[in-house]
């Protein structure tokens, strides 16, 4: 009995040993990652891209977005900020189940636009109410310079037999918020892929530059431990850049335009005259779809990126080679088509690009497991490389 009790107590010693060891280890891979974390976004590159990006979003969003609105109500026309505010109240006063009365109420009331200008985008003499109603109602299209010369019902209109055969029921709402939403999220996320390539591009390769590799390959453990923390570092930092321009976003839209309709068609709330079968869902569904592929577009140039470093002994190559790598597509898209085509679409460019993701709704999932796939091989590489260079 006594040498029972001996060996269930050295077991247990043994066991506590074990666990205190993997304790430790798991506290040293967090410090590790913490510390990268920290190093990565403090670095003035990083800070002062972030401020850049906030700052030309801002300004894309007043002058090119809120500035470029109008209405015209009656006698008066409303430009810029304003013209946001008298749309969305005269919207407020008609919201809801789209109905022939509904139709026929805001044609009486604001009429019809009929008022081009060249080179300048949407009805001149409209607003948003109008707008909608010339959009979904007639023949009429300012896109193609087409002026409505006939007007339909509701239950005649493209956008009611969409909606009946999607089981969704067509409501009038301010969605302009959505529309400025989707396409202020393109631009964000071009500017923080640019963000990504200067901030991760030096991850494997300031180590060298700057004579650290002794250091930091003292033991095998200790190499491993540094590449994983700052592997994962990279892609907490991508995924906060992603959250970050797609709040932004939100908040900004969300603030000046509001976010209504969004239970609305995709095509409706996007303002899609043709309703093209990408936009013949769901908002929510259609928007879901979008991040994903924008998000993995981000990740997939996080791989890369440190596939890069991994094999750069300076920082300024491997930016140079990474924003080489995250541009070239777009010439390689010029030139080639059919099925290789879709192995362009799943590059990082093209994933955050809205019309390219548009373009491969047949194909989504094979774009997406494409482009997981080489984020994988990319991330591996790009470890492997860094852990074979000597000391």
């Amino acid at each position: 009995n006594d040498v029972g009790e001996c060996r269930l107590e050295s077991r247990a010693k043994t066991r506590g040993r074990v666990l205190n060891v993997h304790k430790g280890q798991e506290k040293e891979k967090m410090r590790l990652y913490k510390m990268e974390v920290y190093k990565r976004c403090h670095k003035k590159v990083f800070l002062m891209g972030i401020l850049a990006a906030i700052g030309l979003m801002l300004l894309y969003f007043w002058f090119a977005e809120v500035g470029g609105e109008i209405a015209v109500v009656g006698d008066k026309s409303y430009v810029g900020y304003e013209a946001v505010q008298i749309n969305k109240e005269i919207t407020s006063e008609f919201e809801g189940i789209i109905t022939n009365e509904k139709i026929s109420e805001i044609v009486d009331k604001y009429g019809i636009p009929t008022k081009l200008t060249e080179n300048m985008p949407g009805w001149r003499d409209g607003n948003y109410l109008n707008d909608f109603v010339v959009r979904y109602f007639t023949n009429g299209c300012w896109e193609t310079g087409t002026i409505p010369t006939q007007t339909y019902t509701l239950e005649k209109s493209e956008m009611y037999q969409v909606c009946q055969s999607e089981g969704i029921i067509p409501v009038l709402a301010y969605t302009k918020g959505w529309q400025v939403f989707v396409e202020m999220l393109q631009f964000g996320l071009i500017l923080g892929s640019v963000l990504i390539i200067f901030s991760i591009s030096t991850v494997f390769a300031e180590e060298e530059q700057i004579k650290m590799l002794p250091i930091i390959f003292t033991t095998e453990e200790g190499k491993r431990k540094d590449i994983t923390a700052k592997i994962f570092a990279a892609f907490s930092l991508t995924v906060f850049v992603f959250l970050g321009i797609v709040l932004f976003d939100f908040i900004l839209c969300g603030i000046v335009y509001g976010l209504n309709g969004y239970e609305n068609l995709a095509g409706v709330v996007l303002g899609d005259k043709m309703l093209r079968v990408v936009y013949q869902q769901e908002f929510l569904e259609y928007l879901l779809k979008l991040l994903l592929l924008n998000l993995q577009g981000l990740l997939l140039l996080c791989a890369v990126t440190l596939c890069v470093s991994a094999g750069c002994s300076s920082s300024f190559i491997a930016v140079i080679i990474s924003a080489v790598c995250w541009g070239i597509p777009i010439l390689l898209r010029m030139f080639l088509t059919g099925i290789i085509s879709i192995i362009i679409y799943a590059t990082p460019l093209f994933l955050v690009m809205r019309e390219t993701v548009n373009d491969m709704v047949a194909f989504w999932q094979l774009v997406l497991f494409i482009s997981v796939f080489a984020g994988v091989v990319c991330t591996i590489m790009g470890y492997r490389k860094y852990k074979i260079k000597e000391a």
